[in-house]
């Protein structure tokens, strides 16, 4: 259910996602954007637009300041609600370590270490997992292939691509 925000003057969706129906890579702005005014083809957007909604527009109580146009950075959830993803533009593929987006993004991390609940940061095919204790960078790969996450017994923590 859609909650009472609006998308207002951001678009950050609309260049970090990609719209498979549009043909519309992730971290390419789409043709349909209208700087300042939202997207040209609003009462026509295909179905992959009209059912996103990033976790700020979702969580009333999130700051204004994590607004995605003000942190570069689109809160994402995966469809089981276990995965928190930091979709950042590959133009700016560090935005997830600014403030306050790192803190909040650690601080998740560290709340649900050890439930089945990851936080990533993506910039494009690229991708990080961020851990309580270190941000490990996955280079290129393919989300969707899912990820295993285990912590060893030293602490250390192993990840596979391709196993969920």
């Amino acid at each position: 259910m859609k909650g009472a925000r609006t998308c207002g003057p951001c678009t950050q969706c609309c260049r970090v996602m990609a719209v498979e129906a549009l043909g519309k890579p992730a971290g390419v702005t789409c043709d349909h954007v209208r700087q300042g005014k939202g997207c040209g083809i609003y009462d026509r957007r295909p179905n992959a637009c009209r059912t996103f909604e990033c976790v700020w527009l979702m969580d009333e109580e999130m700051p204004h300041r994590f607004r995605p146009d003000q942190t570069k950075v689109v809160l994402d959830q995966d469809a089981k609600g276990q995965w928190l993803i930091a979709r950042c533009d590959p133009g700016n593929p560090q935005a997830w370590r600014r403030a306050p987006m790192y803190a909040a993004l650690k601080g998740r991390a560290r709340d649900t270490w050890g439930s089945g609940k990851i936080v990533l940061a993506t910039a494009g095919r690229r991708a990080w997992l961020i851990t309580p204790g270190e941000d490990i960078d996955l280079g290129e790969v393919d989300l969707s292939a899912g990820l295993r996450v285990t912590e060893r017994a030293d602490g250390s923590v192993a990840v596979e691509a391709g196993r969920a």
